[in-house]
């Protein structure tokens, strides 16, 4: 008996691709095989991009590359490996301009989504969070700026999280030291390369809905259970839900991406070393 699908309550706020303001271009989205990433992917392909999905889950990401490209009919590119790692970055960003001879795009949105207290960290969940919120970003930053300079055009995108400045607990890793990092990484980085053309910006989603990325495949791979402990995402999206400021309602992982999908446009030449919010008033200003 067929299992049936699950409903999303945020599906109704799907946004659709309407433009398409990547023709010729080549974007490579980190953190790829599923969930805001996959999204990210297919939205940019559906404006014109030829695009490059990398995740730690190799397998999983060669198949997204397969589906996406399928979905599209856009030229697609699944690359394996953790970015986090000395050279894996490098390779992938060889592999991108054999693939395809150029780079205009990178996303990073890869992340170790490790909540719970500090308390509870051991010395081995602490590196992995450090590794996979940090490490990742700045390897591949570091591995597409020659491509980017030589060309004098880029467009990188972190993806943070609002945690980091409404103070949720559970997130003082991924949020606090992570994503706080990476709006420290975006403004610093962006002032390296403001005269180079090359802009570098940070998004920030509040509670969104992630899984409703069209992904119909059972979810495995890279997540240790002892990352998200029992109960901690049920209390998260009930504060998310009953706190005094915002829209009150998960996002739409599409919702995200469409604000991604501008910083990483020609048209957002004037907008670096930028933090956005895409989390329905979560944090305002």
């Amino acid at each position: 008996m067929a299992q049936a699908k699950k409903e999303f309550k945020s599906t109704a706020f799907e946004v659709k691709t309407q433009c398409r303001r990547y023709e010729g271009r080549v974007a490579i989205v980190t953190g790829a095989a599923q969930g805001l990433g996959r999204v990210i992917a297919r939205r940019l392909a559906e404006e014109g991009a030829k695009v490059v999905v990398a995740d730690i889950q190799e397998t999983a990401v060669r198949r997204t590359a397969e589906k996406l490209q399928a979905q599209t009919g856009m030229a697609f590119l699944g690359v394996g490996g953790d970015l986090s790692r000395p050279g894996v970055a490098d390779a992938m960003v060889k592999q991108t301009l054999d693939a395809f001879g150029r780079i205009d795009t990178l996303v990073n949105n890869a992340a170790a989504l490790i909540r719970m207290r500090l308390v509870d960290f051991d010395e081995e969940l602490m590196q992995k969070a450090v590794d996979g919120n940090m490490w990742t970003a700045l390897r591949a930053s570091k591995a597409v700026l020659p491509a980017m300079l030589k060309a004098r055009y880029g467009r990188i995108i972190n993806i943070g999280g609002e945690a980091w400045r409404t103070g949720m607990p559970f997130h003082t890793l991924l949020a606090g030291v992570g994503k706080g990092g990476l709006v420290g990484l975006t403004a610093t980085l962006a002032g390296e390369v403001v005269r180079d053309g090359i802009t570098v910006n940070c998004l920030s989603p509040g509670a969104m809905e992630s899984e409703a990325d069209g992904h119909d495949e059972e979810r495995s791979g890279a997540r240790d259970p002892r990352w998200n402990p029992p109960g901690v995402m049920d209390e998260l999206i009930k504060m998310a839900l009953t706190q005094a400021t915002g829209i009150g309602r998960l996002a739409h992982p599409s919702e995200v991406a469409a604000a991604v999908a501008f910083l990483g446009a020609p048209e957002a030449s004037y907008v670096t070393g930028q933090h956005f919010g895409a989390s329905g008033g979560m944090a305002m200003l």
